[in-house]
Parts: structure tokens; C-alpha cells; sequence
């Protein structure tokens, strides 16, 4: 295909966002170059690990994949991929509180009966859900929010589990927000106010989530066999906005358009921003969590789903990776990822030991990552499009929407709309 010179597209880091916008624009009939210095997929990928009976297969953090049915990944796979992963159902959610071990109850019903929590607790979290679909100011934090509630030190414990797995930080930074964005996904945001309250509690909102076979590597290798673009393993050092070009330490590359999918706080150090948007990028807060993958000899997980530790100190989500997919770990062997909010590692392993004490430990492998690009916190995000001619980023740092890998996708959708808006696909 002959290719304009409107058509030159860069795309500077090869992560999830890098990976799928570069796939996206190059199908849309675009002469795409996708830049990165590291290992393409960055926290989106798996490697081998080995132990004493054998190899695992570890992924960069435990990851499952949410909203897949309907959601913008789906979307961009049924656009844009020639093949997909193998995708097996993730199974329920399970929650260790209080000493005991149950399904966790995401609809408002279950809420209602779950004895793990005292019936005073029970209590308080239906009237705070509740009171938090009718809140108009959804920006406030959890902790601000629950300041009105006699919520037991077990249940603020709970919540404040969920707010480091849904956002990255406790609640104190997390807005109310970010707890109904789920809601909102599955209802539509024009949906009444009965309509939310009746689906919460008959069905809570767990039953479209995934984990692909073969790891989290399935994903980026199904991608990268579906791209036709160029791949160059260079650190790019500037973008020039004036000649149109980016700059690695090698060589010069011209420029239409340059789609940055890197941290979106360090653009400045490529690029000249207006003070706005700059401001915007450096109020962004990066967090960091603590993955333990322990590969052992006992049968210690017997189901598919992950399991929410809110009694630990530090809290836990663990997944079940060799649940969903018996080759990433040696014949007889389990393998399960535990991610904590960053710590130290014997303070995680402490935590281990009091959930599965006598573990007869295969092998250990730890991982310190970032698993989203900036955390949902009260602060404003920067916009996709930015102020700069021909600009734009793309990334788990510029939309609040789910987490993870669907918050990626979601964030390359507006970049495609935004770009369609414009005449340029």
C-alpha cells in the first residue's frame, strides 16, 4: 500500500497501549513505527521462572482480564486482530475476613447475608452503597465518605483492601468514583437510579472477566502477530515539534503524528508543554505493588477465581494462574501470584505463611512493578489530545475507566475517536 506523508505515524513505548494503538493505526491503513527501549509489553507479558521440579511460567504481576464480553478490548480484537487468545472464565471472586473464608458478595442481597461481617457492618455498607449511588458529588474520598458510618475496624479494612486493588492507594486517596465506574459500565450512565440499585442487588457485577491461556504472554504475542508495522528497539531522547521529528541517541525519524503511550508524567522530559498541562502530568501519583508467585508441591487453591486477603497486614489479591492453564507450572505442581501494596518482601511472606502455613515452597519469585502508569485519585487526568500540534498520548494515565489491561483499551478507543473526529482515520 502507497502511503501519504500524512500518514506517518510514531508510536513512542511498546506496552499495552503502545502495542494495541500501533495495531490499530497500522490496520487503519497507517505507516506505523512503534518505538521501545525494553521488553514489549513492559508489565503485560511473561517469563520463566525456574524451580526446584521444573519451569513456571510467571506473568508481570497477577493480571485478570475484566469487562471482556462487551468491553473495549473485545472491541479493538473483533477491529482489528487476525487471532485471539484462548480466553478461560476467571471464576468468582473469594474474600479471607475475620478468620474465615467465603464468596465475595457483590450483590447488594449477598451483602445482606454475609456473616463473615457483623449484621450492624452489613448494615452500614448497604445504607453506604446505597447513599453512594444517590451522592451527587461522586469526587469526595471513601475515607471522607465513610466518616458518616460506624463501620467496624474489619470492615475498614475491607474497604480499604479494595480501594488498593481498584485504584493503587488507600481510601483516603481514592474518590467514590472510582467504586461506581463499574456500575456505570454495566448499566449505561443514562440508566435510573432504580435500575442501578435493582442490578446490584440481584447480581452484583463480576461474570465477565478472563484469564487467557498460555499467561499473560498470549495477549502480546497475538497482537504482535497481527501487526505489520515496524518495531525499532531505541530510546527516543526528544520529539521535535518544529521539524516534526523524534530523536533516538542513533538517528533522526520524521513524524505526522506521534502517539506517546510512555508515562504520561515524563512527557516533559521529550517535549515542551504549556504550564496547564504540564502541572496536570506532574500532579500524577505512580504507585508501586509487591507480586509474590509461589510455586509448590500442595494443593493448597482447589477452584478458579482470586481471592481478596483483608485480614493480612499488608492486604493481598492472589490469582491462581496455574488454575486456569496446568503448563504454566511442572506436572503436580500449582502456581498462584500474590500482589500486596508495595512492602517488604518478608513482610508479604508473613502473610503468606498466616493464610497457608507449612507451604511446601517449589519456588519463589518476586517482582516489584507499577501496575498502572498513575493511580485513580482525586487529581484530574491529562487529556488524550494534548495542547501540542499533532500530539497525543494513550495509556493507563490518561482515562479513568476500569484498571489494568481494560483501562489501556479504553484510553486507545478515545485516542481513535478523537483522531476519527478529526478526519485523520
Amino acid at each position: 500500500m502507497q502511503h501519504s506523508s500524512m500518514d506517518r505515524v510514531i508510536v513512542i513505548g511498546g506496552g499495552i497501549s503502545g502495542l494495541l494503538t500501533a495495531l490499530a493505526l497500522s490496520k487503519e491503513g497507517k505507516n506505523v513505527r512503534l518505538f521501545e527501549k525494553g521488553a514489549l509489553g513492559n508489565v503485560v507479558r511473561s517469563y520463566t521462572v525456574e524451580g526446584d521440579s521444573g519451569k513456571y511460567t510467571v506473568d508481570t504481576g497477577p493480571h485478570i482480564i475484566t469487562r471482556l464480553n462487551t468491553g473495549p478490548l473485545q472491541t479493538l480484537m473483533n477491529a482489528y486482530f487476525d487471532s485471539t487468545p484462548l480466553f478461560v472464565p476467571h471464576g468468582n471472586y473469594y474474600l479471607r475476613i475475620n478468620g474465615g473464608y467465603h464468596q465475595f458478595p457483590w450483590a447488594l442481597k449477598d451483602i445482606g447475608q454475609f456473616d463473615l461481617l457483623s449484621r450492624k457492618d452489613r448494615l452500614f455498607l448497604l445504607r453506604c452503597i446505597i447513599d453512594g449511588i444517590l451522592l451527587k458529588d461522586k469526587s469526595i474520598t471513601i475515607a471522607d465518605f465513610l466518616t458518616s458510618y460506624d463501620l467496624s475496624s474489619s470492615a475498614c479494612k475491607l474497604v480499604n483492601a479494595l480501594c488498593y486493588f481498584l485504584a493503587g492507594v488507600p481510601m483516603d486517596r481514592v474518590p467514590i468514583q472510582r467504586f461506581w465506574d463499574s456500575q456505570k459500565y454495566k448499566d449505561g450512565s443514562s440508566s435510573a437510579i432504580s435500575t442501578k440499585i435493582l442490578n446490584l442487588f440481584r447480581e452484583g457485577n463480576r461474570h465477565d472477566q478472563y484469564y487467557p491461556q498460555g499467561g499473560i504472554q498470549a495477549l502480546v504475542d497475538s497482537i504482535l502477530r497481527s501487526y505489520k508495522g515496524e518495531i525499532i528497539h531505541r530510546e527516543v531522547i526528544s520529539i521535535d515539534t518544529l521539524d516534526h521529528q523524534v530523536s533516538t541517541f542513533e538517528q533522526d525519524y520524521p513524524y505526522d503524528m506521534v502517539i506517546y503511550s510512555g508515562m504520561v508524567k515524563e512527557l516533559p522530559e521529550l517535549v515542551d508543554l504549556p504550564p496547564d498541562y504540564r502541572i496536570t502530568t506532574s500532579n500524577l501519583e505512580t504507585t508501586r505493588c509487591l507480586t509474590v508467585w509461589i510455586g509448590t508441591r500442595d494443593r493448597v487453591i482447589t477452584r478458579r477465581g482470586s481471592e481478596i486477603w483483608a485480614d493480612t497486614d499488608p492486604p493481598c489479591w492472589l490469582v491462581p494462574t496455574s488454575l486456569y492453564d496446568s503448563s504454566l507450572a511442572p506436572e503436580g505442581c500449582q502456581l498462584f501470584g500474590c500482589a500486596f501494596p508495595y512492602s517488604h518482601p518478608s513482610q508479604a511472606m508473613a502473610a503468606i505463611s498466616q493464610v497457608f502455613p507449612d507451604l511446601d515452597i517449589d519456588m519463589i519469585h518476586y517482582q516489584v512493578l507499577q501496575p498502572d502508569k498513575a493511580a485513580w485519585t482525586t487529581s484530574p487526568f491529562p487529556s488524550i489530545k494534548t495542547p501540542v500540534e499533532d500530539l497525543y498520548v494513550v495509556g493507563t494515565d490518561t482515562i479513568k475507566k476500569s484498571m489494568g489491561i481494560t483501562r489501556a483499551s479504553y484510553s486507545v478507543l478515545e485516542l481513535l475517536e478523537i483522531l476519527r473526529s478529526e478526519g485523520r482515520l
